[in-house]
């Protein structure tokens, strides 16, 4: 066990290879548990095995299915031609999109070679050259010549053997916390976020990511102000945590075939920061790289500006609360120092 315990791949093996029950099994998918029965019914995923439950009052002995947790994260790969975002963002109550597919039939779930492509992420005319240069590709099952269908079982398999496809270790998903005057703090959560930061200050940045309709209009609402909303921490995968300081808007929503809402949000990139990776959380570290001295700030012995705190300000570089703030047609000054400034006058 010691040496189990010091392996640095022990999160991922068990990310990988312990069973999960439904309900784990649904946030492990990071779908809804009405939507991981519905991939059980269509013969998605099957269990690898059963234990047994004694829930004593609430019902007795139970038999709980268990599935491969590598299994369960790789049904995104292995059907491709599903709109995984859109189930990630049904609400609760709503019809799975899921619903809207035909039940596979044991031993004859078939794919085409574009399908293979589609799982590899390479085009159809890669799927068919790796079909030729390696011997041991799987054989067709059925289809014609110039059409072969294939098992998808011992297709996902070989994919997995060559090193073609990968089980996804999470699902990403976004972090964001809106603050506004008189509304306090109010955290969203944001599935395949997508962040594209400007290049310069005039131009603006943006966040899409998938959302339910309840967070996408308290989203709309609160950005709805006449100086937009003010975000403390925005987290997104691959990308370091974000502090944005005002005007953060709701510029688009969009809604796929399938259900799926998809919004965007934007602020001007002058008012981008980065935001402290402190567990406390939101402590601005670093605002607009742009910027320079400011005259409406009273920090005059540091080249912050108002905007960017100094580390080497020892009275202030290294506080443990934001020393920032938004005031609407001032834009962004030091709060603590410009506060104090006010109680000397």
């Amino acid at each position: 066990m010691a040496e189990l315990g010091r392996r640095r791949d022990l999160p991922a093996l068990l990310d990988r290879y312990v069973p999960l029950g439904p309900d784990q099994a649904a946030v492990r998918l990071g779908v809804r548990r009405a939507d991981f029965d519905h991939a059980v019914k269509l013969g998605w995923i099957v269990p690898t095995g059963s234990v047994e439950i004694d829930f004593k009052r609430q019902g007795g002995i139970t038999t709980v299915p268990l599935y491969s947790a590598e299994d369960v994260a790789l049904l995104p790969v292995v059907r491709p031609y599903v709109d995984w975002r859109a189930v990630y963002a049904v609400a609760d109550g709503r019809r799975s999109p899921l619903a809207a597919f035909t039940p596979v039939v044991r031993g004859q779930d078939r794919v085409q070679l574009g399908d293979i492509a589609r799982m590899a992420r390479v085009g159809r005319a890669a799927a068919a050259a790796r079909r030729r240069r390696y011997p041991d590709f799987p054989a067709p099952a059925g289809g014609t010549e110039l059409r072969p269908l294939f098992d998808r079982p011992a297709v996902v398999a070989w994919l997995l053997a060559q090193d073609k496809i990968g089980v996804p270790v999470a699902m990403p998903a976004g972090t964001l916390t809106l603050v506004c005057s008189g509304r306090g703090a109010a955290r969203f959560r944001l599935d395949g976020p997508w962040l594209e930061l400007a290049d310069d200050t005039e131009g603006q940045d943006q966040l899409s990511g998938w959302t339910t309709d309840t967070d996408a209009d308290e989203l709309a609402e609160l950005a709805a102000g006449e100086f937009g909303a003010s975000t403390s921490r925005l987290t997104v995968p691959g990308s370091g945590p974000v502090a944005v300081l005002g005007e953060v808007r709701v510029i688009e929503r969009y809604r796929s075939g399938a259900g799926g809402l998809r919004i965007t949000l934007a602020w001007p990139a002058r008012l981008r920061g980065a935001a402290g990776e402190r567990p406390a959380g939101g402590v601005i570290r670093q605002a607009v790289p742009y910027a320079g001295p400011a005259d409406a700030c009273p920090c005059r012995r540091q080249d912050c500006g108002g905007l960017v705190p100094a580390p080497r300000c020892e009275e202030y570089g290294d506080a443990a609360v934001p020393v920032m703030e938004w005031h609407p047609g001032g834009g962004s000054r030091c709060a603590q120092l410009h506060t104090r400034s006010l109680t000397r006058r």
